[in-house]
């Protein structure tokens, strides 16, 4: 019998968040494990393969705030693992409705903290001839395909209420990512910025807008961006390169 939250058909879908990037056989074998975990399969669909790599902590924020625009019933595969293989543990939490199924090591710790309702459990340790690099495919891929379609984890699965990642804050004043654009996403939800308060970057006054045309052409600005994060522009242009920043720099704020 499977532990969660009943046996129900749920025609969910499997969303794949991972640092793989879209080189090698990595994505589209995931794609070949959920074809092969549960009949019907979920529909499995790349939501994004360049998060923050190496970086958990970066890639936590972004997770919480994408996952509040995905279906009721999605499961989100997530692997951002340097520590596969070793002594970490694996989690499936239900969050607010949706799976997040992936290591624990903080990737799905920020969007449960933000949650209402969270069921974790701990998965049951790998087969002992699982390969020991790429539990993506050979451990995770399985539990968020039956997750999806069935709302339930393995046998073996065990409740917890503690896992890494509990204590980081709700925000993080940083760039978390920087998207094709040249944009620079932090981890600070827009709407906890005090009203008037100003941000400086890089020795930079950016004034705060609306949308990228509330400034001239080469201009830096922020703005509230459509996942609800301060986001660091240039309108038509790369703010990575107009700031000379990326990943890791620090927001300051003044005033209020």
């Amino acid at each position: 019998m499977s532990a969660g939250g009943g046996a129900a058909d749920r025609s969910g879908a499997v969303f794949l968040l991972t640092d793989y990037t879209l080189q090698g056989p990595y994505v589209g074998q995931l794609h070949g494990r959920i074809l092969q975990a549960t009949a019907p399969p979920p529909q499995a669909i790349d939501l994004m393969h360049d998060a923050p790599a190496f970086r958990p902590d970066r890639a936590a924020y972004l997770l919480a705030a994408i996952l509040p625009h995905l279906p009721a019933h999605a499961a989100v595969l997530a692997v951002v693992d340097p520590g596969v293989g070793t002594d970490r543990h694996a989690l499936a939490m239900q969050v607010d409705g949706r799976w997040l199924v992936g290591p624990d090591n903080g990737l799905l710790a920020v969007a449960a903290g933000r949650a209402e309702r969270v069921q974790a459990y701990r998965l049951p340790p790998p087969a002992a001839d699982t390969p020991a690099t790429f539990h993506g495919r050979d451990v995770f891929a399985d539990v968020a395909a039956v997750a999806a379609s069935h709302g339930t984890v393995p046998a073996g699965a065990t409740a917890v209420a503690h896992w890494q990642g509990q204590d980081w804050p709700a925000d993080w004043d940083a760039v978390i990512y920087q998207d094709g654009f040249g944009n620079l996403i932090t981890g600070r939800r827009a709407a906890t910025v005090a009203p008037g308060a100003s941000l400086a970057m890089a020795g930079c006054r950016l004034p705060g807008v609306a949308k990228f045309a509330d400034v001239a052409p080469g201009e830096a600005c922020w703005y509230a961006n459509a996942m609800g994060l301060v986001e660091v522009a240039v309108n038509a242009g790369s703010a990575a390169e107009a700031l000379a920043v990326g990943p890791g720099a620090a927001l300051h704020w003044s005033g209020a």
